[in-house]
């Protein structure tokens, strides 16, 4: 940050509170093994561009595990219209949590019928993992209103059928880059306050199911994208990419294609 905006930080006595958020991969990685260097964290930060998310085995979600699956990266987002302007609510999620029996796919209990190789409920009998829930949005929103599309995440979770377990940790951040405003720096005229548009209560619930419906996606989506992947410890077990084929075929006999 201080190399990428110098004038900002050094000239106008800025400063930034970075927000890091974690997920377990002890299954699939030696975590204790401080394999990420100073230098592959800028490489990253650096290379960051807009566009299409790369989503499945890539970044922090090379990893991870979703119902027993592999999980990892995954993307979504709605568009929305409001007194004729549109709106976009964006998902992000490295997904790294549920046990195989609760997976449940547009009311379809996938995790009951595509039960081969689900070797955490054999091995740990337990949850394990967390979920990181990234919700952006060009709304107009103060806290509260953020505050209640962030709690909309853990709803999109439940809908792939995760009751929210003990031994995951499900984090969500919601945030708005709509009312952008320039601080003026030191020694500037500072003005007395400042104006900010806020979205009308009223049209709330248009934000809430785009929300719930992007997080739900974007947990499938990670799924999707994910490759095989093999397991350090407890060694001789996979992470399994779900198959398409049979995920098609358990779709199609409950009319959900």
């Amino acid at each position: 940050m201080v190399n990428q905006y110098r004038n900002a930080f050094i000239e106008q006595h800025g400063w930034a509170m970075p927000v890091v958020a974690e997920t377990y991969d002890g299954p699939t990685n030696d975590i204790c093994g401080f394999h990420v260097k100073a230098e592959q964290v800028h490489a990253a930060l650096n290379g960051a561009t807009d566009g299409p998310v790369a989503e499945g085995n890539v970044g922090g979600g090379t990893g991870m595990q979703t119902y027993e699956f592999k999980g990892g990266t995954g993307t979504s987002s709605r568009v929305i219209a409001i007194n004729g302007e549109r709106f976009t609510v964006g998902v992000l999620v490295q997904s790294n949590f549920g046990m195989r029996s609760e997976l449940n796919i547009l009311g379809v209990p996938v995790g009951e019928h595509l039960t081969e190789n689900a070797w955490l409920s054999e091995v740990m009998g337990h949850d394990q993992g967390s979920i990181v829930v990234n919700i952006a949005t060009d709304l107009p929103l103060n806290p509260t209103q953020l505050s209640r599309l962030a709690k909309r995440g853990a709803m999109g979770i439940a809908r792939t059928g995760s009751p929210g377990g003990h031994y995951s940790g499900d984090l969500v951040l919601a945030f708005s880059v709509a009312n952008p405003i320039d601080v003026p720096p030191p020694g500037a005229h500072q003005p007395t306050s400042f104006s900010i548009d806020t979205l009308n209560d009223t049209h709330c619930d248009l934000m809430h199911t785009a929300a719930v419906q992007a997080v739900e996606e974007a947990i499938i989506n990670a799924m999707m994208a994910a490759e095989t992947l093999p397991v350090v410890k407890p060694a001789g077990y996979t992470l399994p990419a779900i198959d398409h084929k049979d995920l098609t075929a358990l779709m199609a006999k409950y009319g959900r294609l």
